[in-house]
């Protein structure tokens, strides 16, 4: 019963650690990321989502001036007219989100929701980055925008916290599993004691019985020495 309780207590050590090691690789992938996507003047990516802030009011009401929105990576050849896509716009050298208004073999022209007219530049195959996924109601409290490479540390901050809580959790939960252990030890061998301690005043009850019954037995078989 005792091994099979230490087994399991084990295997639950092993998951912990084995999921802070995941979430510290995830964090050296994130930092890693953030610094070749900085490098490289793009935005950064993880498992190929990006996260990035609208400074504008050319999206609306689909996406509204201060919104965060998430986007996915993809090629000019999985873009379709309606998308909604982020590029490098090599005028401007900014990003831009914008939708898909026509696709030819060589290019595509985009346009704000809310602008009147489709953008002047064409958007090459290698200025197409991402295609928009979601807004990112959550980091509406970030105004005024805030650096996507931050976004980036706020996560790795989260993992962070959470693998000190693993191990912290597994640390205290092991120290409390060995504090009880100790603690059934103490009152087994308190019990142990005490059975030994019982054990040897019945022994001693017998033999003082033993004793009183051969005296007994003795008086009987001699009258005289009474």
């Amino acid at each position: 019963m005792e091994e099979t309780k230490n087994k399991k207590i084990k295997i639950k050590s092993i998951i912990g650690y084995t999921l802070s090691l995941l979430f510290l690789v995830m964090c050296l992938y994130i930092v890693i990321e953030v610094i070749v996507a900085n490098s490289n003047n793009r935005p950064p990516s993880v498992f190929g989502l990006s996260v990035s802030y609208v400074p504008t009011a050319s999206m609306e009401p689909t996406i509204k001036s201060g919104d965060y929105v998430m986007f996915t990576s993809t090629t000019f050849d999985k873009v379709d007219v309606d998308d909604i896509i982020v590029y490098y716009s090599n005028n401007n050298d900014i990003f831009i989100i914008h939708r898909v208004v026509e696709k030819t073999s060589t290019y595509l022209i985009t346009k704000g929701d809310n602008n009147p007219i489709a953008d002047a530049e064409r958007v090459l195959p290698d200025m197409v980055c991402g295609k928009y996924v979601t807004t990112v109601g959550i980091l509406s409290i970030f105004q005024g925008g805030i650096n996507s490479s931050i976004i980036f540390y706020i996560l790795i901050g989260i993992f962070v916290i959470m693998i000190l809580m693993q191990v912290l959790s597994s640390y205290f939960k092991n120290k409390t599993e060995k504090l009880k252990e100790e603690q059934e030890k103490k009152k087994e061998l308190a019990r142990e004691e005490l059975r030994k301690q019982i054990l040897e005043e019945e022994l001693a009850k017998l033999k003082e019985a033993k004793m009183l019954k051969e005296e007994k037995e003795s008086e009987e078989k001699d009258p005289q020495n009474s």
